[in-house]
């Protein structure tokens, strides 16, 4: 894939066409034309509020005492907010201003282009160090990209309207933040080669920029070769099988801005420079619906949520350029959905949702029902359930499924949680992923593995001689096995882990079987997922208390295992050896061996991304068996081994379900 970008880079670059190309879509009437169909009443509503609002204040001040703050204290969230609403303030009104009757929007449009262009930097003091002036001149990260992409649109959108000198000051702040420094200087920037969103999203949004701004020929042809270098580098991080690592909140951001770049480079190319073609290009696109749940609901590995906005521009523009059947129903996000308010997804989801690509009964039947990402590690299924209340009614069937994690703990957005495995119940992810934290300086500093959103304890996996999962690419999932059945029953995994707990000084060897399959006893159907962990010692393991010891001193350590599950719905006994969830529409019960597990669970507080309050609560079986070197029966369990099998029986919320423990 990548040397076919280069070889049409190289061969047509000099026959592209002029700017005016580029901007053909951008039509202010088009754009007004676009925002008032039926299908986007609600977002222009919601639109409408935002800019009213911003009419009436001013914008908020990214004051010194802000700006500070990140390098005195680490804390980041205050200017950001501040930051943020500038910009979402500015595309509110930007949209105001297309009707050519609201002369105010007009002149507060021009007001705030000319505030933004006043900042002291359009970077975030979080990618900035200490911020120094030193720091900031010809720094550019995610957001000066961002700005300067979005100040390029706003004044192609309005060009016939906007006071020339407000143009001419932004074509002034372009070059001297952005152009100079990366075209003309090739300065270096880590996101360059980076393998991830840094890469497409500040490299796409200085190349959509160029491609708007810049009038110098030889520049303009610089920027789409440097745009280029940068796109492919992006590619480089994902496998054959389209898997996103950073999860589907970054999919959308890096593969976002991708499509974006690509398809106005490929209208500026009259079709020339098309980055949107080829096998690989199709998996990626694929991947927002490969781990779709139910009931707008995802796989959220990483610095992820579950409920994830899909812009609908984007995934209306992916149907139609690589055949991507959409099996969601048509949710056009609004511009408050975003914390970001990010101007290339609104633009988009107006100029190119179409709701024809949505809600189709043959998407919905053709839609896979699992999926194992080879290179990625990532395993999943999907399945419908009936029950005798839905087969009476004609409800719905409740959808249930289940996702598995390989990969390593080196990743992009990296959580140290191999083996991590989610049930899906309903809309609901019941035993679940935290997804990402508040993003602050410790979050992305050395240690930060020690921060509950990114530690292990904070995953469905065990802690073994109380050590948790180590950082680093040497910790990674061995793939044992991976086989799904036709149509998503039945998925078998298993799972070589021992790399993942180097400070486990006993463990010779630890696996995780999974067998998920659907099945029915003819009134009920149900989802059952067996879990097989499989602990294996260097040496005989004998009782002293709580703590272990083995034949050789040096080898004394802890043999104690601890499994958890994380779930935000708290769970209950409903006898021994057996626990129930109740979700909103279905139930997961868990049978165990309550001889050998002791059951307890913990609620944990915390705040997610948005710095919005969350409990979780944490269900630990601890091993309580004990080992004696002087009572190995020839039949009995190895005492090199220990085994702890579970059992997750999702149904549907009505009735009763029969449960047994584990043999």
């Amino acid at each position: 894939m990548e040397d076919s970008i280069h070889e049409i880079e190289h061969e047509h670059i000099n026959q592209c066409g002029n700017e005016s190309k580029a901007a053909s879509s951008l039509s202010a009437d088009k754009l007004l034309e676009k925002l008032l169909r039926p299908e986007l009443a609600t977002l222009y509503t919601d639109l409408k509020a935002y800019g009213e609002r911003a009419l009436l204040e001013p914008l908020p001040s990214l004051s010194f005492r802000l700006y500070s703050q990140f390098s005195d204290t680490g804390e980041r969230k205050a200017y950001e907010q501040a930051y943020f609403d500038r910009r979402g303030r500015l595309a509110a009104v930007a949209m105001l201003a297309l009707d050519t009757a609201r002369p105010d929007a007009l002149q507060a449009l021009e007001e705030m282009l000319w505030d933004v262009c006043g900042e002291y930097t359009w970077c975030l003091p979080a990618h900035l160090g200490t911020g120094e002036v030193i720091q900031v001149k010809g720094n550019i990260d995610l957001f000066a990209a961002e700005t300067v992409h979005m100040l390029a649109e706003i004044v192609t959108i309005h060009a016939e309207r906007l006071d020339p000198l407000v143009i001419e000051r932004i074509r002034f702040e372009a070059e001297q933040r952005i152009f100079t420094p990366l075209y003309r200087d090739q300065q270096k920037f880590h996101w360059q080669t980076a393998d991830h969103n840094w890469s497409a999203v500040c490299g796409g949004c200085c190349g959509m920029a160029a491609l708007l701004l810049l009038q110098d020929e030889s520049t303009l042809r610089e920027s789409i070769s440097h745009t280029v270098n940068c796109m492919n580098a992006f590619l480089s991080g994902y496998g054959e099988d389209g898997g996103c690592a950073e999860g589907i909140g970054y999919w959308v951001y890096g593969f976002g801005y991708f499509t974006y770049y690509a398809e106005m480079l490929r209208e500026y190319s009259e079709g020339e420079l098309d980055l949107l073609t080829g096998s690989k290009i199709a998996a990626i696109a694929a991947f927002p619906l490969r781990v779709h749940l139910s009931g707008g609901t995802f796989v959220n590995y990483s610095d992820s949520a579950e409920q994830e906005e899909i812009p609908s521009g984007l995934l209306s523009l992916l149907a139609s350029r690589v055949g991507l059947q959409v099996d969601l129903p048509l949710h056009i996000p609004m511009l408050t959905d975003d914390p970001c308010h990010r101007w290339a997804h609104l633009v988009r989801n107006v100029m190119w949702s179409d709701p024809a690509v949505y809600g189709d009964k043959g998407a919905f039947a053709q839609a896979e029902r699992g999926f194992i990402f080879q290179n990625l590690g990532w395993m999943m299924a999907k399945g419908a359930l009936d029950s005798p209340n839905t087969k009476r009614t004609n409800d719905a069937p409740l959808h249930v499924a289940m996702s598995v994690k390989g990969g390593h703990n080196d990743e992009p957005h990296n959580h140290n949680d191999l083996g991590q495995f989610i049930i899906h119940c309903g809309g609901e992810n019941i035993l679940c992923d935290p997804g990402a934290g508040l993003y602050t300086q410790a979050y992305f500093a050395p240690g930060r593995e020690q921060l509950f959103h990114i530690s292990s304890s904070g995953h469905n996996v065990p802690l073994i001689e109380g050590q948790e999962q180590s950082s680093g690419r040497q910790a990674q999932a061995h793939v044992l096995e991976a086989k799904l059945a036709e149509g998503g029953g039945e998925l078998d995994t298993t799972l070589d882990l021992t790399s993942a707990y180097p400070g486990a000084a006993s463990l010779a060897r630890y696996t995780r079987q999974f067998h998920w399959e659907m099945s029915s006893d003819g009134s009920r159907d149900r989802a059952e997922l067996r879990l097989i962990d499989r602990f294996q010692w260097k040496s005989r393991m004998v009782s002293s208390g709580e703590r272990f010891s083995s034949e050789d001193e040096s080898d004394a350590g802890y043999s104690s295992i601890v499994e958890r599950w994380m779930s935000r719905v708290q769970p209950d006994v409903v006898k021994s050896g057996n626990l129930r969830w109740q979700g909103v529409h279905g139930t997961v019960r868990m049978a165990y061996d309550a001889n050998h597990w002791r059951v307890f669970t913990e609620a944990l507080d915390t705040v997610d991304h948005d710095n919005v309050p969350v409990t979780f609560y944490r269900t630990s079986l601890s091993w309580t068996g004990v080992i004696d070197e002087m009572d190995v029966r020839i039949e009995g369990p190895d005492p090199l081994e220990t085994v702890c099998e579970v059992r997750f029986i999702i149904e549907s919320k009505m009735g009763e379900i029969e449960v047994s423990q584990c043999e």
